[in-house]
């Protein structure tokens, strides 16, 4: 558990933030005790540079790049430079200082830099204020380059050592702030090490499937192999004496799952589990039944037309020529490498989520529904994501393991998806077929 001691300052507003840091064990809160003056960026005495990143990191480099936004403006020295998650909890109790929580369709950079940068320069402003008002000059006056102020009388401090006073600064209005032109950038977009390469390359980096609790339990699942199929009935005694087994139980409609000692024994044992499922209306769907059925949207009659010029059905049906094509995409798994996964401490005052996910606001909404407690009472520590790639922006993995740690309050239960569960289960990428037709002219234009 990290402290940050009353010399250290921790932009952002006036609170105790328990964020899960990145630097210690998987889900340790990481409390600040110093008053805040702006989200983004924690500094500590000793200069090292903390900052906050709202956003998911399944290896696709926007911790480092929102990093680097934050680093330029800050104008700090990027080798002092680590970074911690802060939770969406935190995020809705202080009215969404951080923004958006949910990465994906490469929006994590692009819907946030100008805000995350100007956290940054916020900051250095008050940093600069500071050591201006201790030597009683303008703070025009005086310059910063890689943490270090310089006055133009020689005076030098640097920020770690004028934290404590900057934080006690009013902030400045975001509306006055004024951000680098991207041609000075120095940090920004440059080839510079990334904040989690040297972690994952020597493997002590922590994703979801990682995180482990003292007393913790293991959870695996079997959800009907229909979709919208449910669990119409299971024999638990079948498997209650199996090596590990601590409790059988169904996990809501749809599927049933047995928590051990070990993933070994769990996945085992609901292996093992005699279920009888309902596999409702879709047991009899095929790829060609699907097929069919998209097959009939291209001929309908009546269709949404997006955007009309001219007569394209005349035209058509009076070409000499006409070229025509379908094509299909079939459904597609996500497939990350990091099976669906999330570990659950559910008590009746509270319910946290360890998780990879991609929507932190969206899993903390799942958690609050799935454990009926208020938003005030879950939170949600996010976790490096295995891949990606849009699956972690659904919730469903998230609303199971929080239903089956509310069977077992107090202890904490991983839930973790084999890769069978993980393939037949993925929220697929949309099938689609597309017919495209043209006429062509004599000169053989369309």
């Amino acid at each position: 558990m990290l402290f940050r001691s009353a010399g250290g300052f921790s932009l952002g507003f006036n609170f105790q933030a328990q964020a899960q840091s990145a630097m210690n064990a998987p889900g340790a809160p990481a409390h600040t005790t110093t008053p805040e003056v702006n989200a983004w960026v924690v500094i500590e005495p000793d200069d090292k540079v903390v900052i906050r990143i709202a956003r998911s990191e399944m290896g696709q480099g926007t911790l480092t790049g929102l990093a680097q936004l934050v680093a330029e403006e800050l104008e700090c020295d990027w080798n002092k430079v680590a970074w911690e998650y802060p939770t969406p909890g935190q995020n809705v109790a202080r009215k969404r200082v951080w923004g958006n929580f949910a990465t994906g369709g490469s929006r994590g950079i692009r819907e946030s830099n100008e805000y995350v940068r100007k956290g940054g320069a916020a900051a250095r402003q008050m940093l600069v204020q500071a050591a201006a008002n201790e030597w009683n000059v303008p703070a025009a006056e005086c310059k910063v380059s890689k943490g270090v102020i310089t006055h133009k009388s020689g005076k030098k401090t640097t920020y770690g050592k004028v934290a404590a006073a900057a934080a006690k600064l009013t902030p400045p209005d975001p509306k006055d702030i004024k951000l680098k032109d991207a041609k000075e950038w120095k940090i920004a977009g440059k080839p510079l090490k990334r904040l989690d390469t040297v972690d994952k390359t020597t493997g002590k980096q922590i994703y979801g499937i990682d995180v482990r609790l003292p007393g913790m339990l293991i959870a695996a699942i079997r959800d009907c192999p229909v979709n919208g199929g449910t669990v119409k009935s299971f024999d638990a005694s079948k498997v209650q004496g199996m090596p590990g087994v601590k409790k059988v139980v169904q996990v809501g409609k749809t599927g049933v799952a047995v928590v051990a000692d070990n993933f070994y024994n769990a996945k085992t044992a609901v292996a093992a589990l005699p279920v009888t499922w309902d596999d409702g209306v879709g047991w009899n769907a095929s790829s060609a039944t699907i097929a069919e059925f998209l097959k009939e949207g291209l001929t309908a009659e009546q269709a949404y037309i997006g955007n009309r010029a001219g007569d394209a059905k005349a035209t058509l049906a009076a070409a000499a020529k006409k070229v025509e094509a379908v094509y299909a995409w079939p459904y597609q798994n996500h497939a990350p490498m990091e099976p669906m996964n999330a570990t659950v401490r559910y008590t009746a005052d509270k319910c946290e989520v360890w998780c990879p996910t991609q929507n932190a606001e969206a899993a903390l909404a799942a958690a609050s529904e799935a454990s009926g407690l208020p938003i005030a009472k879950c939170d949600v520590y996010k976790m490096h994501l295995g891949g990606g790639f849009g699956r972690r922006g659904r919730t469903d993995y998230v609303t199971q393991a929080v239903q089956i740690a509310k069977e077992m309050p107090g202890t904490p239960v991983k839930l973790i998806w084999t890769r069978e569960e993980d393939m037949q289960h993925c929220a697929f990428h949309p099938v689609t077929q597309c017919k495209m037709s043209a006429t062509l002219g004599d000169d053989g234009k369309i």
